[in-house]
């Protein structure tokens, strides 16, 4: 298992060893008696490892309503903080003139079909006369008594009248002006029930840009007219590092604490974990996967659109054999080491196994490293087993 904070520990090792180098010079040695060393020792504690990440507070389920009327707003029913239901009337526009417009082409409609109507019964009458001439040509000209082109002649007449199984019928070009008629009205009631601007979900009014006189497209800064949030559950967003994110799982418990809380903490549980993961920002090439997180606890002091900390539990070891980060070694060969020292002031190197990792100790899960035993800080690369040692 790689360190993380290999480098800094061998950066202090480095240190210790000019620092004493400078110490035996001092004390006028010329045979030292031993390496200097810092000692700690090996013990038995409970181990939890966190992740600890910020997100703004947020509604489980969002919606911005917008419309792309210009037409005012003639009523403004709720205000910010009303709870609504999904379909309740939030805003009324304006819609005189469409009702103008909609009423005025409802009018030409019907006259339309009227005229259509008529054209129809003349074109039905017109249908059957020209049918009865072909028949009656049809039967001179099987008797020898009516030319090929007299027949022809009818027959043209009668196919030159939009009919279908003996009915008259509208014209492909008559069919389409009503169609285009019906598709205006249609467009224009659906631009009436556009006129009544509805929420979309069950939730809270967070926020109303608009006001009474203003157009419904017009609203401050474009944004949208309401935005409804369901604040019955909140929940948090947060971007967890590529390094990290393999330690986080659904389920997991959140301790999540806020500035408004004033010291309290409610409870929370990792709910979803991104598929895809996303650069953290235009500066770095680090990748972050978003992380969302329920907060299951009821606060009435907790409200959305407030920074929260997020600290997700990843794992946790009861009295577990545990030894400071900074006493764990690395060799050539990339072994993971601690160094004991002896009763008689020796070093013994240890080959150990860890487990659980803090910002502050490590878990010891393979070895033959015992509680108790003395171990050495930030270890110096220079020293070999059974090397004698001043432990300070």
């Amino acid at each position: 298992m790689k360190l993380t904070k290999k480098k800094k520990i061998i950066l202090v090792a480095a240190i210790a060893v000019v620092v004493t180098a400078g110490v035996k010079l001092a004390l006028g040695s010329g045979e030292p008696a031993g390496e200097m060393v810092s000692i700690a020792l090996a013990e038995k504690q409970d181990l939890q490892e966190t992740l600890r990440l910020k997100a703004v507070l947020e509604g489980t389920e969002s919606t911005e309503v917008v419309s792309r009327l210009h037409y005012e707003v003639k009523e403004l029913l709720v205000k910010e903080g009303d709870r609504v239901k999904k379909g309740q009337l939030l805003a009324v526009l304006d819609s005189t003139d469409l009702s103008q417009e909609m009423s005025l082409k409802k009018g030409s409609l019907t006259l339309l079909q009227k005229q259509q109507a008529e054209t129809l019964r003349d074109r039905q009458v017109e249908y059957n006369n020209a049918k009865k001439a072909y028949d009656d040509t049809k039967a001179l000209f099987d008797i020898g008594a009516a030319s090929k082109a007299e027949l022809d002649d009818a027959k043209e007449k009668l196919d030159a009248i939009p009919a279908e199984n003996g009915k008259a019928v509208l014209s492909a070009v008559e069919k389409q002006t009503l169609a285009n008629t019906n598709q205006e009205i249609s467009i224009q009631a659906s631009t009436m029930d556009d006129c009544q601007i509805r929420s979309m979900i069950d939730g809270t009014v967070t926020r109303v840009n608009t006001k009474v006189g203003r157009f419904a497209d017009e609203t401050e800064d474009d944004k949208p007219m309401f935005v409804i949030e369901n604040l019955d559950t909140l929940q948090m967003k947060v971007m967890v590092s590529e390094n990290d994110i393999a330690k986080v799982s659904v389920g997991q418990k959140v301790d999540i604490t806020a500035d408004i809380l004033n010291g309290e903490s409610v409870q929370g549980e990792v709910i979803r974990i991104s598929p895809t993961g996303e650069l953290k920002d235009g500066t770095t090439s680090e990748r972050v996967i978003p992380v969302y997180i329920s907060v299951k606890e009821k606060n009435d002091k907790l409200i959305a659109g407030i920074t929260a900390k997020a600290t997700i539990h990843i794992a946790e070891a009861k009295q577990a054999l545990t030894v400071p980060y900074e006493a764990v070694g690395e060799l050539e060969d990339g072994s993971t080491v601690v160094y004991v020292v002896n009763e008689d002031n020796t070093i013994h190197i240890v080959p150990v196994e860890l487990g659980l990792e803090t910002d502050l100790y490590v878990e010891i899960k393979g070895g033959e490293l015992k509680e108790g035993q003395t171990i050495v800080l930030n270890p110096s690369p220079a020293l070999t087993e059974g090397m004698a040692v001043l432990p300070q």
